[in-house]
């Protein structure tokens, strides 16, 4: 009976420990996937051991791979079977409805032949010329109804120019004129984005709630562009609206919401973050500030003559070569705060055979998910020297030898944003009209965040705004006899 008893309880023990084992590694485990998603950014900066450019992880019970470093960053961005569609499939919980779900995942790729087709469509030479000048309107009528001068939250500010200018891009006039179903469509596009959060995937039980209404954004979001779409399609008016064109090229009400929504969903946050840190940046660095004004006024000097139109006249009839070739200072600006600003953590799947990864002692197996931060190359002090300053310079030809995967601004290799060309421009005609219209500086409070400059909480994947502080845009409009 003693001996009975003796093997019962050393059993128990091995039995307690092996669950103590097991219960550990599972919380671990789950913690390590919670800051993964949570804290991207922290955990891709300090989780490699010396010497190895491979962390392997896992989320949701999905083995994840984690790169860094040049030869594995090319790995990265080259493989051909590392797919951006199903790097997001498993942690993008959006879908009410099976066609729903089709219709975002293919939007979240944004690198299909559909996508690419229908922006050749919409975006191409002959039509940019127009799609500047509806811009620039956009522009124009949003910023009269701010006062002549005051305080504002610049994100806020530039996040409303930027979803009217996109959507207004690739809809119709009519969508974006009127007041209450725009606003309603731009509500839910918001309230989607807001409730895709890292807590809502560890613990959807507890955020029923929030999933319930990110559920109805998206719903509404798909049957306000259907019961749109099919009305224009019934109609059978051909014009030159962006919708049209689409119907007109052969596509149906699916494949333009799946384009609309991918656009919407690659553009509007990408161009907030980098415009409104844009204005930050030239702001606390006057010299840029100036140099853009001056630039901008020697363009509309030698493509605008008539001086007594508005500004978003005169801006829309410098042609493209010249929003394309004569602003370099504000390109070197745009690559700098790229360069500072786009450190998210991207994934991809790997669809095919292990790959080996160079340079190191791993690999990443077939079908686990591949995690790599932007900030491994946009921060590395041996790439960007002193890469905490803001220094628009360091792009001038020459000065800055940068490999084609060191800049990920727009991504790279086989993944460069299709979107580039448009996006670009975007920024620019943003950035113009605003540095024209307006004098202005910032208010920062709260500083907690980097010593150099403020930067944005790169943990955070839906959030533009700096990391710590608070940053308060002061405006004032320059009176019209100022010449511009």
């Amino acid at each position: 009976m003693a001996i009975f008893s003796s093997v019962f309880l050393f059993l128990l023990a091995v039995g307690l420990a092996l669950l103590t084992i097991l219960t550990r590694r599972k919380i671990k485990e789950s913690y390590i996937g919670f800051r993964a998603i949570a804290y991207s950014y922290d955990l891709m900066s300090s989780s490699f051991r010396p010497g190895q450019n491979t962390y392997h992880f896992t989320i949701l019970g999905n083995p994840v791979v984690g790169l860094r470093g040049q030869e594995a960053r090319k790995v990265f961005f080259n493989e051909r079977n590392f797919s951006t569609s199903e790097g997001y499939k498993v942690f993008s919980k959006a879908a009410p409805v099976p066609e729903l779900a089709k219709t975002l995942l293919s939007a979240e790729e944004g690198h299909g032949l559909h996508f690419k087709k229908q922006l050749e469509i919409l975006v191409n030479k002959n039509r940019l010329a127009d799609i500047i000048a509806t811009m620039l309107g956009d522009m124009q009528r949003l910023t009269a109804t701010w006062n002549n001068k005051g305080s504002m939250d610049p994100f806020d500010k530039i996040n409303d120019i930027t979803f009217h200018v996109t959507a207004h891009m690739i809809t119709s006039n009519d969508f974006v004129s009127d007041p209450v179903n725009f606003s309603r469509f731009q509500t839910h596009f918001f309230t989607q984005l807001k409730n895709n959060t890292p807590a809502m995937i560890f613990l959807p039980w507890f955020y029923r709630q929030s999933q319930r209404e990110k559920e109805i954004a998206i719903t509404s979001l798909f049957t306000t562009l259907t019961s749109y779409i099919e009305a224009r399609e019934k109609d059978k008016i051909s014009t030159s609206e962006p919708i049209d064109l689409l119907l007109d090229h052969g596509m149906n009400s699916q494949e333009i919401i799946q384009f609309i929504l991918g656009f919407l969903f690659g553009g509007v946050y990408n161009a907030t973050k980098a415009i409104s840190w844009i204005l930050i940046y030239i702001s606390m660095h006057s010299q840029w500030k100036m140099a853009i004004r001056s630039e901008v006024e020697n363009v509309l000097s030698k493509h605008s003559f008539d001086i007594s139109k508005p500004l978003y006249s005169r801006l829309s009839e410098v042609p493209l070569e010249a929003w394309e070739e004569s602003l370099p200072t504000l390109d070197l600006v745009i690559s700098e705060t790229f360069r500072l600003v786009m450190n998210q953590t991207v994934l991809r799947r790997n669809i095919g055979e292990d790959v080996e990864i160079p340079g190191g002692q791993g690999h990443v197996p077939s079908g686990a998910f591949v995690a790599y931060s932007n900030a491994d190359a946009h921060l590395e002090p041996e790439i960007y020297d002193d890469p905490w300053s803001f220094k628009p310079d360091r792009f001038e030809h020459g000065k800055q030898k940068v490999l084609s995967n060191d800049f990920l601004g727009w991504g790279a290799g086989r993944h460069r944003c299709v979107g580039l060309g448009i996006a670009k421009l975007t920024i620019k005609t943003i950035v113009c009209l605003f540095v024209m219209t307006y004098n202005y500086d910032i208010t920062r409070t709260k500083r907690k965040s980097h010593p150099t400059i403020p930067i944005p909480d790169h943990n955070k994947v839906n959030e533009a705004r700096p990391k710590g502080e608070v940053i308060t845009l002061n405006y004032q409009r320059i009176e019209q006899s100022v010449s511009i």
